[in-house]
This record gives C-alpha cells, structure tokens and sequence, in this order.
C-alpha cells in the first residue's frame, strides 16, 4: 500500500509529535511513531507511557486505511534532509516501508501497529475551552516554580484546581510558590484538582504560539487531554496531595514596596554577579522609600546597589535567593510591581500594583 505526502505538511506535526519520544525506551517499540490512516488523514501517534502526542496530517489521494510503525527519529532526520516542497512517498509492507523523498530512497522497519500502547481513559471529565494566548500566560506565570525529580513526587507538576468558572494553577517546590488565576465562559458541573505532570507543562508550552486561537483542556479523573488545531495531547496526571495553597499565601503583610519592573530587575541581576554561586543569597534593607541590595561570597567579595522605590513601611532587613525574584520579575509583564513584607523572618508576596490574578510567594533565607 502507498501513501504521499508533502514535505512541509508532514514535517512540523511529525517534529512536535517525536518530541515525546525518549532516547531510552523500556519497550522497543516505543521509539517509533505509530501512522493511522483513515479518509484521506494520517494521525501520528508517539507516547512514553506518561504522554501521548498525536497529530492529523493530510493526505494526497488517499482514502485507503492501514497502520503501520516507523522509528521515529529516523523519519523525522529523513524529512528534514529532504529536499523543500518535495513530495514524501510511502510504500508500505508487512514488516519494511519504503520512504521515497525526492531521488532519495529508504527503507525502514516496521513494528506491528496493534502491539503499539495507547493512553487509556477512564472516569468522567470536565471539559474547558480559553485562548492560546490566556494559557501560555498561566503557564508561563508558574511553571518555574514546578520541582524537579523533588522526592515529594506531587510537587513536580503543576496543581490546576477548577472550581465553577475559575480555574487556579499553582507551581510549588516548596520555597517558593507561583499562583495564577482565570476565569473560563462557562463553570463546569462539577470541580476539579489535578496535578498535571511537569514533561505535559513543558510540552504545552512548547506548542502554544501565543495565538487568539481556541484551546480545549479536558480535566478527568486520571487523565488530563489538551487539544489545539490538529494536535491532540494526553497525559496521565500525579496522583498524591498537593499542599493548600491558600494557606501558604501570606496575610498582614503590612509593609508595600513598589517600584519599576524592570529596574529591579537589573540592579538584582547586577548584585546577584557576586552571590554565593550555590544559595544566591541576596540581602534586601528597606528604609523610606529605598531599598538597599547587596550580596557577598565565599571569596569576601561584594556588590552593592541603592534603588529609589516607594516604600513607607517598618525599617528592617530581609534575604531572599535572587534567583527566586528573577524568576518572578521575569514573569510578569508590568511596567511596576508590588512586594508585600511582613518582617525580617515572614515570606514575601509579589503581585502586579491592584491586580491579584498572578501571585508569588517567597519564603526568606537566613543571612
């Protein structure tokens, strides 16, 4: 049997699909991508037993159904040598497939299709649709406080909690947390908490475009589905308990600073040069609307840097890992920002001036 396709219509759904492909595999077939093909669509399927990636490609004059497998990584290498706007034939045997591209010629094994493992479904779901563009903001507000390979499993991921119409997703690893908040058009019937893995967040980011387009989230009982356009992404969840969040987030916190993002920004990236390379410990004295930043290391070196911010507040002293701030200045997207102290020993909470849709928590180092 035989199947063509365009170069170009094949190459970038059979990328982000390969993606999920591990270089070392439990099972052999694993490493290769399975092909359907049903009226004129070629759906490419890769998994790792966590995730599954699939995609629709079109077909050229094809209305046949067959299925096949094919190592991943060398279709894909395939593809991109072949040269641009080439036609990809397809020749398909028992246990070979032939790969015409051009005046090039390759044949490949195959493995057979039905012992190829898919992703199974159980339990009810609830079923979300926002834009591209609203979800690469939440995620992109929370994903680096994600953990990672963290012995407490459950923090390695990120905890979406979905309860009527809004929908909260939270990132911790346990010094610091990151929260954002949206509000969806329709409250689903029942509410929802998952922990999504941190491989599924990760992927998620790298195929959203910032786009107004339409995506879908489905949030099940053990599983958790994101569709956009012709890719469809599965992902079993972590199962354990995720922190209460809310606790976490500080109250009385009396003393607001305000100042520019960006300044901020760069006079901590410019004290943190000569922090300690492992705690990045940087010492924050906050007086009448200055904030005072300074840093040392093991070697006695220092650096030092005043900032002219807006603070009326107790007189006091505080740590914090600089990498933490960074992470956060570098996630929002406002001309100012809100840093809410208690005292020298309580974490801090970051937030956009007058706006609690994305919130940061620090926890304080001791100095």
């Amino acid at each position: 049997m035989e199947f063509s396709v365009i170069r170009e219509q094949l190459l970038q759904p059979l990328m982000v699909v390969s993606s999920v492909v591990e270089k070392r595999q439990t099972l052999p077939i694993l490493s290769n991508i399975q092909i359907k093909i049903d009226g004129g669509l070629a759906t490419l399927t890769a998994t790792d037993l966590e995730v599954e990636m699939s995609a629709r490609v079109p077909l050229k004059e094809y209305s046949d159904s067959l299925e096949t497998t094919v190592p991943a990584r060398k279709l894909v290498d395939i593809c991109k040598a072949a040269p641009a706007g080439c036609e990809v034939k397809f020749v398909v045997a028992a246990d070979k497939i032939r790969v015409l591209a051009g005046r090039a010629r390759f044949t490949l094994s195959v493995m057979d299709s039905r012992e190829y493992p898919t992703i199974s479904l159980t339990g009810d779901a609830s079923t979300i649709q926002l834009s591209n563009s609203e979800l690469q903001r939440i995620l992109s507000q929370t994903q680096f406080a994600m953990a990672q390979q963290d012995v407490r499993y459950y923090l390695n991921g990120l905890f979406f909690d979905l309860q009527g119409n809004k929908l909260t997703v939270v990132g911790t690893e346990g010094h610091r947390l990151a929260m954002a908040k949206f509000e969806v058009d329709q409250a689903v019937d029942k509410d929802r908490q998952l922990i999504v893995p941190r491989k599924t967040v990760l992927e998620m980011l790298r195929l959203l475009d910032g786009s107004d387009d339409a995506v879908q989230l489905v949030l099940g009982d053990d599983h958790f589905i994101f569709e956009s356009g012709s890719t469809l992404f599965k992902s079993k969840l972590i199962e354990g308990n995720f922190p209460d969040y809310r606790r976490v987030i500080p109250s009385g916190v009396d003393n607001k600073l305000v100042c520019k993002r960006k300044e901020l920004r760069e006079v901590l990236g410019r004290v943190a040069i000569l922090a300690n390379e492992k705690y990045r410990a940087v010492r924050m004295k906050l007086s009448a609307d200055n904030l005072a930043l300074s840093a040392h290391n093991q070697e006695n070196e220092e650096a030092e840097e005043d900032l002219g911010v807006t603070y009326s507040g107790d007189e006091f002293e505080i740590g914090f890992n600089a990498s933490y701030f960074l992470d956060v200045l570098g996630a929002l997207t406002t001309d100012d920002v809100e840093i809410n102290f208690g005292d020298s020993n309580s974490s801090c909470l970051i937030v956009a001036p007058g706006s609690d849709q994305a919130q940061y928590v620090i926890m304080p180092m001791r100095l």
